[in-house]
This record gives C-alpha cells, sequence and structure tokens, in this order.
C-alpha cells in the first residue's frame, strides 16, 4: 500500500539568506537551489544531505538551469553574470558570462534533441535582451535586442525557436540564429511567464 505523505520529511538548511530558486536535475536524484547569500548548493535528494557549495557570485543568485543531461548547472544573478558549474564538484567551469548590463532573469538551454551535448545556452535580462552563449567556449554567439522592457523568461522550445517574454507586453519568437519570427501582442500589462505545450514537440533519446 502506498501511504499519502502528510508530514514534511525534512528541511534541507545551510543558506544564510532567502532562497530565490530551486531546479531539480533532469534525473530527479539531485536539487540545486540558488540564494540571496551570492552561493548555489547542491542537494542529494536520496539522503537529503549537501553535497556542494558553489561560490563565486557577487550578489543574489536569481535562476539556475541544468544541461539536458545534467553535467552543467548554469547560474544566473544580480551581479550581470552567468557562472557555469560542475555539480558533481562545486566547481566553477570556466570564467563568468559576461554580457549583460543588468540582472539575469532567466535561462533556457538548447534541447537535447537538438544537440546532444547542448553546446547553447540562452539568457534573458533586465536589460531588454536575450542573449545566446556558446558553453564550450564561452563566447557570446547572439544578442536578440528587439524588447524595449526588461524580459521576464526565456525558453528554447522543442521544436527549435526561442520564446521571450517582456515587460514591454509581448511575447517575441525567435531563431537560434537571431532571426526575428513573429511578435505575439495581446496582453494589457507585463508577460511575467511562458509554458510551452510540448506534445509533437518531445523526441525520446536512448
Amino acid at each position: 500500500m502506498v501511504k499519502p505523505i502528510t508530514r514534511q520529511s525534512s528541511s534541507l538548511e545551510g543558506h544564510s539568506e532567502a532562497v530565490l530558486n530551486v531546479a531539480f536535475s533532469p534525473d530527479s536524484k539531485i536539487l540545486a537551489s540558488a540564494s540571496g547569500d551570492t552561493t548555489v548548493r547542491i542537494w542529494d535528494i536520496q539522503t537529503e544531505t549537501p553535497v556542494n557549495t558553489c561560490e563565486g557570485h557577487k550578489n543574489w543568485v536569481l535562476f539556475l538551469a541544468w544541461s539536458p543531461v545534467a553535467k552543467i548547472l548554469a547560474s544566473g544573478s544580480m551581479d550581470n553574470t552567468i557562472r557555469l558549474w560542475n555539480p558533481q564538484t562545486g566547481e566553477a567551469i570556466g570564467g563568468p558570462l559576461r554580457g549583460h548590463n543588468k540582472w539575469i532573469t532567466s535561462l533556457s538551454w538548447e534541447p537535447l534533441h537538438a544537440r546532444s551535448p547542448s553546446k547553447y545556452l540562452a539568457s534573458s535580462s533586465k536589460d531588454c535582451t536575450v542573449k545566446i552563449w556558446n558553453v564550450t567556449n564561452q563566447t557570446l554567439e547572439v544578442s536578440l535586442s528587439s524588447h524595449t522592457a526588461s524580459v521576464t523568461k526565456v525558453i528554447w522550445g522543442g521544436q527549435g525557436l526561442i520564446y521571450s517574454a517582456s515587460e514591454d507586453r509581448t511575447i517575441k519568437v525567435w531563431q537560434p540564429d537571431g532571426q526575428f519570427v513573429r511578435e505575439l501582442k495581446g496582453h494589457g500589462h507585463w508577460v511575467n511567464s511562458l509554458c510551452l505545450h510540448t506534445d509533437y514537440a518531445l523526441r525520446f533519446v536512448f
């Protein structure tokens, strides 16, 4: 018999400031947390214990995104940078990715079925831009700058298009090479988040 969960199983303690974002690894065995204490922590869900603490950001860490095969964890911060981490060791992979001039609001990896391992990472920022990064050589590939207000969310869709939502009340659709596809209008206020319907856009990799 399966009994319902009616109580808290545990508390994961260690951050010294507010926890601002959490993200499970693709296999759901590891949890990453981002905090106002400028660190990223890696937790083992099976034992409910801390594994690693990733240190390097200079301001609040706002967003986390696992690469599709969980080899890299990306974090975006109010220090305007993106950092890449090895979740097994907690060590930084290379230096910070610099290019945004305001804080990072969202991150999204190139889907696994487009390329394995994923080579590109999209980021959105308060600076009104979306940027595409080559994580292999840690360079900025493309900057998308059509929005007129803060970009609140970016999603790299399974069919190859990139979607960005903004406080300018629009959603914009892009090709990964930076080509503008279309603009979706209709909201009367900020677009704060996006979610894609994934039917017909998923492929299983064995």
